[in-house]
């Protein structure tokens, strides 16, 4: 890891009990592969040098304190079990654990995040879904428990490949920070994305989306359409059909539950919305893509 010149602004409190651990270091990061035992709450209070992504693979529901000073509360619901903090971050609060906890934590040096990005990562990302990190994280888990001669240069292409999903879901690619162009501001569409990805596979309403901005439905309608050049709607519906894009390249689903976890009603509704929107059905959709 490059040296990190703030030793006592960082800190790293978990409570419970540390069952086992493997630790394993390489120049781009360091991989921690943990198991705990605390029940039913678990006191955290973390603050690191390095961007942190977590994958809780079990245990982990609930998690309510303050984030950078901000009062925060998040859900850990089945996939969505990723959380992303940039270098630095403060985060301290009470987890709701039980009976354990497994839990991989990647440390990245934030050289090498610089040098792949041009930028950096610098807004959380808490309790969100990703199925291609979320596969790249077990590998990585599993060559990290036994790393071979060849493991640096592994997870040095990991590394690389995980943080151009991370930018794409932070919105950072091409070195862009994120900018509001409108009438809601950066912070209020960061919020709105991770909400609307989180929940994809739930109903989600104008009423919901509005109160998480904090404003009418009527001005949170004007407010959205100024900055994202659509409307609520259409952009949850966009953001349905590139998940199930990706679901039906990068998996062996079927239609119906590739339509439901994309969040359709059913799977003519899945069928009509696909098609309407990139002219081909699904099944036609997934055979060009893997033909």
């Amino acid at each position: 890891m490059s040296a990190f010149h703030a030793p006592n602004s960082f800190v790293r409190m978990v409570g419970g009990d540390l069952v086992s651990s493997k630790i394993t270091n390489t120049d781009a990061m360091r991989i921690e592969v943990l198991h705990r035992v605390s029940r039913p709450k678990m006191e955290w209070h973390f603050r690191q040098p390095e961007v942190t992504l977590f994958w809780f693979r079990r245990g982990a529901e609930d998690l309510k304190g303050m984030i950078d000073g901000c009062n925060a509360a998040h859900r850990f619901s089945g996939k969505a079990n990723l959380a992303l903090f940039p270098a630095g971050m403060e985060i301290q609060g009470q987890w709701s654990v039980g009976p354990s906890l497994d839990y991989v934590v990647v440390f990245l040096d934030p050289e090498f995040v610089h040098g792949r990005l041009k930028t950096n990562i610098d807004r959380p990302l808490v309790g969100f879904a990703h199925e291609q990190l979320t596969r790249g994280l077990e590998e990585l888990r599993r060559e990290a428990l036994e790393p071979d001669n060849v493991f640096e240069l592994f997870a040095e292409g990991w590394g690389a490949q995980a943080l151009a999903h991370l930018a794409r879901v932070t919105r950072i690619a091409g070195g862009e920070k994120i900018v509001s162009r409108g009438g809601l501001s950066a912070r209020v569409l960061a919020q709105l994305d991770e909400y609307i990805r989180v929940r994809l596979a739930e109903p989600i309403s104008l009423e919901d989306l509005s109160g998480v901005a904090g404003l009418s439905k009527r001005h949170f309608l004007r407010a959205f359409q100024e900055s994202m050049g659509t409307t609520p709607h259409r952009h949850v519906l966009d953001l349905r059909i590139e998940h199930a894009k990706q679901r039906l390249t990068g998996t062996d689903a079927d239609l119906t539950s590739i339509a439901c976890a994309s969040g359709f009603s059913h799977s003519q509704h899945f069928s009509t919305s696909f098609r309407r929107a990139t002219g081909m059905t699904p099944s036609a959709f997934r055979r060009s893509r893997l033909s």
